[in-house]
């Protein structure tokens, strides 16, 4: 086979052993389809076999056993001639043991990239960053394990645990996220960090929630130094990327759309971008064709990781109700508040594993326009169907809330149906001006007659 040779590839033996426990043994299952790439694989066979269990396990959330994966391979003859040789080959192996064997092939594997993505700092230059680098990867390299969470002694580990805290905070390795760029919403948070957690901004189609995510994008980006993806779910990949520009320039979109830029903006512009630490990029997919999962979305994150060496810091989606699961399963239109869940859990679960903060919009509807006029309402979870249950995977269910009086003012109430860490409290108004792409406008906001 031409190319080159891929040096992490698992033999046919410990494979054997390993497929076989994960045809019959629930938690090796898991494991292997939470861990297996394609890469470690020897050939298409056991690709296609790794595929189809974990889209089994996606699905029921069991190992299928040798009946049931057997059925589903049955149209490749090649496959179910492996399946075969793995029942005959295979021995009466503990499942522990070869879960630990697995663990280790894991460990050397991310051992060996850490190694090389080190190095490559470090001949770069940057030593206290690649030094610093090797120290968080390293501590999450000793940490991971394929074995079940173990039970932790509190005070027999506080010190250590209390030094490791301690170190953490004085040399964070990752830039602080933890604003909302809104004053009401980091008065609640209180400067908690927001990576690992999910946010969802909940509105009405016209009301602004594109608008909401690309003012914290853009903020994210040039304002905080840090590193955004934006993935674009809807409308043309030109409206968004024209939008950011026109925050960049304080001009409106129009302007920017026909041309109409000034030299003195653009040469001031100019003169601004070296001083911008962050970086803000944007992936917009095709309004037609299939519907984007959240496997699409872990494989843009994991693309961007292998291209500019890190998770960003911040990931925007637009918006979750044109997203699925990654379950692979063809959800009917009776079970739509479910797959908007299981796709909400899936985005929780991305923050996590890359360590980054999630944000996400949601449009809702409601077909009574006198109950949106009324400045008394607003949108929670549990008030709008489709959208009941939503808030469990989250950590921050936000709504925004306009009525046509509102529209005319350029206002809005904004209100957190769950803030994680702070009581419901009452919605609060604040001032827009979408004209320059400006979501939050501080000064208006100020001068907003107080509610009574």
């Amino acid at each position: 086979m031409a190319g080159k040779k891929n040096e992490n590839v698992l033999t046919s033996e410990f494979l054997a052993e390993l497929y076989n426990c994960a045809i019959t043994n629930n938690q090796v299952c898991s494991v292997v389809c939470r861990y297996m790439e394609d890469s470690f694989l020897p050939d298409p066979q056991y690709q296609l076999l790794n595929s189809t269990l974990k889209g089994h396990f996606n699905e029921y959330k069991t190992a299928p056993q040798y009946g049931i994966i057997s059925q589903r391979l049955s149209s490749s003859r090649a496959v179910s001639e492996l399946l075969e040789e793995i029942k005959e080959v295979a021995t009466s192996v503990n499942p522990e043991s070869i879960r630990d064997q697995f663990e280790e092939y894991l460990k050397l594997v991310q051992f060996k990239k850490i190694i090389k993505e080190v190095n490559k700092k470090y001949e770069d230059g940057e030593r206290i960053s690649a030094m610093m680098a090797f120290t968080k990867e390293a501590l999450k390299l000793q940490q991971f394990s394929l074995k079940p969470e173990e039970f932790i002694d509190i005070a027999q580990t506080y010190e250590e645990r209390l030094r490791e805290n301690k170190v953490r905070n004085e040399n964070p390795v990752a830039k602080m996220v933890n604003s909302f760029y809104i004053d009401g919403l980091d008065e609640m948070n209180q400067g908690r960090n927001l990576r690992t957690q999910l946010s969802l901004f909940l509105a009405m189609s016209g009301v602004g929630k594109s608008h909401i995510a690309r003012w914290i994008g853009y903020n994210a980006a040039y304002i905080s130094g840090l590193d955004v993806l934006h993935i674009q779910l809807e409308g043309a990949a030109s409206e968004t990327t024209d939008a950011y520009s026109a925050m960049l320039s304080g001009t409106t979109t129009y302007e920017y759309e026909s041309g109409k830029v000034n030299n003195h903006t653009l040469e001031h512009l100019k003169s601004m971008l070296d001083t911008y630490k962050g970086t803000l990029r944007v992936k917009a997919y095709p309004k037609f064709g299939k519907e984007v999962s959240t496997t699409d979305i872990r494989t843009d994150c994991d693309k961007y990781r292998e291209k500019y060496g890190k998770y960003p810091d911040v990931i925007i989606v637009d918006s979750l109700d044109l997203c699925t699961d990654s379950s692979g399963k063809n959800w009917d239109s009776k079970s739509l508040r479910h797959k908007r869940i299981a796709t909400a859990q899936d985005l929780k679960d991305l923050a996590g594993e890359t360590d980054s903060w999630l944000v996400v919009t949601y449009q809702a509807t409601i077909e009574n326009p006198d109950w949106v006029n009324d400045e008394k309402n607003v949108l929670t979870a549990f008030n709008t169907s489709e959208c009941k249950g939503l808030q469990r995977p989250c950590t921050h269910l936000i709504s925004l809330n306009q009525s046509k009086k509102e529209y005319r003012e350029g206002t809005m109430r904004l209100y957190a149906d769950k803030f994680r860490f702070c009581k419901k409290g009452e919605p609060f108004r604040i001032a827009l001006d979408y004209e320059h792409e400006v979501f939050y406008d501080r000064v208006r906001t100020l001068n907003l007659p107080q509610e009574s």
